[in-house]
């Protein structure tokens, strides 16, 4: 029935905005901890230390080198000693800043899945169920080609583990525009989707209540349903 297909989509959109109010809040603790950890924060000046110590040695290098080759020959200039100084102060320096873009976004991961939750929310789950709702073929199909062509779409409703995209833009164009010869083709849809308001809307064709653009129904035996 397709008030079965309602009750799972109300379930999703329920865990999406549940997704999205769980990523609002650790979002506004980290605010607020970064807000207290800067006034409580002693600045750290240890990279420019690194940096300054690095440039005084290349200079101090490049300096040695020039001097070398107008002294005598037999001066000894511990060119060595400066190159490992500066691969020493290289090392941390580098690291710091291959580093530094993570230590500066904590929330970046909440940030994202409430991004994701609320495109999925508004970009599929709103819209199929109004079309649901409306027995609205043709919104389905745009909704199957929406989801084939906005890739940002496709690729949030994999990482939210909402399903396989094209999959589900297969199940719903089968919906659209199914015919008696299709039920076959059906079933092994069902039994492929993991998307579960998909699922019951496709099983409501084989129950015999869903029609397709001919106004047929049909048994799940494939024959015309009577009259």
């Amino acid at each position: 029935m397709k008030g079965d297909t309602i009750i799972e989509i109300d379930r999703r959109i329920k865990r999406l905005q549940a997704e999205i109010d769980i990523a609002e809040a650790n979002l506004r603790r980290i605010e607020e901890f970064g807000t207290r950890a800067k006034s409580l924060k002693v600045k750290d000046y240890s990279i420019y230390y690194l940096a300054g110590m690095l440039l005084w040695f290349t200079i101090g290098l490049v300096i040695i080198v020039f001097i070398s080759k107008r002294s005598p020959s037999g001066v000894a200039i511990p060119t060595g000693l400066y190159i490992l100084m500066i691969v020493a102060f290289s090392v941390p320096l580098i690291y710091y800043l291959l580093t530094r873009e993570k230590k500066e976004e904590p929330g970046r991961e909440f940030l994202e899945r409430e991004r994701m939750a609320r495109l999925v929310l508004k970009a599929f789950y709103e819209p199929l169920k109004r079309a649901v709702e409306s027995d609205d073929r043709k919104a389905l199909e745009t909704l199957a080609e929406e989801l084939l062509n906005n890739p940002s779409l496709a690729s949030a409703i994999e990482r939210l583990g909402e399903g396989n995209p094209k999959l589900m833009a297969y199940g719903l164009l089968l919906y659209a525009r199914f015919e008696r010869n299709l039920v076959d083709e059906v079933k092994e849809t069902i039994a492929r989707l993991h998307n579960k308001p998909l699922k019951a809307l496709l099983t409501d064709l084989l129950d015999g209540s869903g029609k397709g653009y001919n106004g047929e129904g049909v048994s799940d035996t494939g024959e015309e349903d009577e009259v």
